[in-house]
């Protein structure tokens, strides 16, 4: 995505991913004789570090169910939130590394690399990729009962000396609170940054009004959005959205550097053997390349994918790249 949060256009992001999902399957066959000739042999541990009902959350629990269904064994999700996933990760940082933990990331996973000097883990050398999961585009949303419709009446509403606008995000550091950043940039506007433990919560308090806006996840969005609880003024993607075609992009209105999305991947501790590794994106990519499970998620927004851990981890050196570019030219920082 050009001048963004969340690398090139999403057609093009959503050609990567479909072609990186594509040759997942293939480049790992010839893995299958090194691969360990028992896993798993019990409970395998999938820590989300955002709270029950986030995107993220949905899509881990959409791919623990069918592993369980694989393995004969159960596949456990363990929300442990707080600090923007850092919470949860970390504890999966010093988790056994014997297959039998995995932990779900986000951008912020990466975007923490840039954005902070103080975290208690290294995102690329304190784990090993397992596989991306997939991505979501954002939506502007705001409170029902806000008195802009739109993002030429927000920036009117902004300009009211008695205006007091505040925009929620998932955390310090998430994609939610740097596109909040890039709006209030790119449309010069002024909004307080009000973080949360989590998207979720995020969300809830637009519904409820204690804070007038937030970049939701479109699928954690669109029931509400469908049931008049929240307004969408517009998604950040370079193409409008099919779940919503009447809402414009910030393309359309011209702040093109409002583009940012959420993607989603496993990763494990470090040390984790490559065969078991092989192992788990090979069982994952099978799952997601069911035309039901892929049907099931394109409809909530979600774009599936499962790359190799390689091709996994080079999106994630190249993101990091782009992460840093867009927060030295925006003199993005943490809140303090």
């Amino acid at each position: 995505m050009p001048q963004s949060i969340a690398r090139p256009h999403l057609h093009e992001r959503r050609a990567v991913l479909r072609t990186l999902a594509a040759a997942a399957l293939p480049a790992l066959t010839g893995l299958a004789g090194a691969q360990p000739a028992a896993f798993p042999t019990r409970n395998v541990t999938m820590i989300v570090p955002f709270p029950a009902g986030a995107t993220l959350d949905y899509l881990v629990r959409q791919v623990a169910q069918q592993l369980s269904e694989r393995w004969k064994h159960p596949v456990v999700v363990d929300n442990r939130t707080g600090a923007g996933g850092i919470v949860g990760i970390s504890f999966g940082a010093k988790a056994p590394n014997d297959g039998y933990t995995l932990i779900a990331v986000a951008n912020s996973f990466v975007a923490n690399t840039v954005l902070r000097n103080d975290m208690p883990y290294d995102a690329f050398t304190d784990f090993v990729p397992v596989t991306l999961l997939g991505a979501v585009p954002h939506v502007l949303v705001a409170n029902a009962g806000t008195p802009f419709k739109t993002i030429a009446e927000l920036k009117r509403y902004s300009k009211d000396k008695e205006a007091r606008l505040s925009y929620s995000s998932g955390g310090n550091g998430t994609m939610s609170h740097l596109a909040g950043e890039m709006l209030k940039r790119s449309a010069g506007i002024r909004a307080v940054h009000v973080p949360y433990r989590g998207q979720g919560p995020a969300l809830a308090d637009v519904v409820s009004g204690q804070v007038q806006m937030t970049f939701a996840n479109l699928p954690e969005a669109l029931p509400m959005i469908k049931e008049g609880k929240i307004r969408a003024l517009a998604i950040a993607q370079s193409a409008r959205s099919q779940l919503l075609p009447d809402v414009p992009t910030f393309v359309e209105l011209g702040m093109p550097s409002v583009i940012s999305d959420s993607w989603y991947g496993l990763v494990a501790p470090k040390g984790t053997s490559p065969a078991i590794v092989a192992r788990i994106q090979q069982d994952i990519a099978s799952v997601i390349a069911q035309p039901e499970m892929r049907s099931k998620l394109l409809a909530t927004g979600l774009e599936p994918a499962a790359t190799t851990p390689k091709a996994f981890e080079d999106f994630m050196h190249s993101t990091a790249e782009v992460y840093r570019r867009v927060v030295t030219d925006a003199h993005i920082t943490l809140d303090k």
